[in-house]
C-alpha cells in the first residue's frame, strides 16, 4: 500500500511546467528548499527597503481528502501536512520566506529581508504580509492542484495599506512527467520538488511585479528619478491631483 500511495503522491506537485533543465532537480529527500528566479537584469530598482512577515494559513482545515484508491478525489493540503516519501509541509512561513529570498535575489529593491514580527522592523519603508489561501495538492489526472496566496503591502511610516495583490495557480500533472523514475522515490521527489520550485516562481514574480508598479515605479520613468535622487515617491492610486502635478513637475 506504501508503494501505491508514493506513487500517487508523486504525482500531485508536477505542473505542466516542469522544463528539461529542472527536471533533474537538487532536493534532498523530503526537505523542499526553494530556488529564487534568477535576478531582473538592467529592470528598474526600488530605492526602498521591505520586510516580508509570516504569512497567515488560510487553508481549510484538513491534512488530507480522499484515499489513495481513489486518486482522482485524493487532494493533500500541503500547508498542513507533508507527503510520504515526497515532500515535507510547504507551511506559510516557509512561503512568506521563499518569497523574502526571491525579492531579495531579484536585485529589484533596497534591501529584502525576513521577519517574525512587527518589533523586528528597522529602516525599512514597507512590510508585506500574506495568506497562504489554499496550497491544494491532487493526487490524479484530471483536476488541477490550487495554490492561491493572498499580499498586501503597508507603509511603515503610516500603517497604511498600499498594494494588494491575489495570486492563483492551478497547475495540472501528466503522467509523462515521471518517465523513468519507476519506483525510485528520490527520483519522483525530485521532480516534485523542481515543479513546486516552478509553480512558485511564477507566483512570486506576478507579485514582485504588480507591488512595483503599485509603488509608482514604471520602468518608463524610473531611472530619471533615480539619478535624481528623490527616493520613494507616493504610490499612484493614492495620489491627489496636486501631489501627481508636483511629481511630474519635479521629474522635469
Amino acid at each position: 500500500m506504501k508503494r501505491i500511495l508514493v506513487a500517487a503522491a508523486a504525482l500531485v506537485l508536477l505542473a505542466g511546467c516542469v522544463s528539461n533543465k529542472n527536471l533533474a532537480g537538487d532536493a534532498s529527500g523530503m526537505t523542499f528548499v526553494y530556488q529564487p528566479n534568477v535576478p531582473v537584469v538592467g529592470g528598474p530598482k526600488l530605492p526602498v527597503k521591505v520586510a516580508v512577515l509570516p504569512f497567515k494559513d488560510g487553508t481549510e482545515d484538513f491534512t488530507k481528502r480522499g484515499s489513495v484508491f481513489d486518486a482522482e478525489n485524493l487532494v493533500f493540503n500541503l500547508a498542513k501536512s507533508g507527503i510520504d516519501g515526497i515532500i515535507n509541509p510547504l507551511i506559510p512561513e516557509l512561503w512568506a520566506k521563499a518569497f523574502a529570498d526571491d525579492m531579495a535575489a531579484s536585485g529589484s529593491f533596497r534591501a529584502v529581508r525576513f521577519v517574525y514580527s512587527p518589533s523586528e522592523l528597522a529602516d525599512e519603508e514597507f512590510y508585506i504580509e500574506g495568506t497562504l489561501e489554499k496550497a491544494y495538492a491532487a493526487g490524479g489526472w484530471t483536476r488541477p492542484s490550487e495554490y492561491v496566496l493572498g499580499f498586501r503591502a503597508v507603509r511603515k511610516a503610516d500603517n497604511k495599506l498600499v498594494w494588494e495583490k491575489k495570486v492563483v495557480r492551478e497547475p495540472m500533472s501528466r503522467k509523462s512527467d515521471y518517465d523513468g523514475c519507476g519506483t525510485r522515490m528520490r527520483c519522483m521527489a525530485d521532480r516534485s520538488h523542481a515543479a513546486m520550485n516552478l509553480v512558485m516562481q511564477g507566483m512570486f514574480a506576478e507579485a514582485r511585479t504588480d507591488l512595483m508598479a503599485a509603488l509608482g515605479y514604471p520602468s518608463g520613468d524610473r531611472a530619471g528619478r533615480d539619478a535624481a535622487g528623490e527616493g520613494i515617491s507616493t504610490p499612484r492610486d493614492t495620489e491627489s491631483l496636486e501631489q501627481t502635478i508636483e511629481r511630474i513637475l519635479k521629474a522635469k
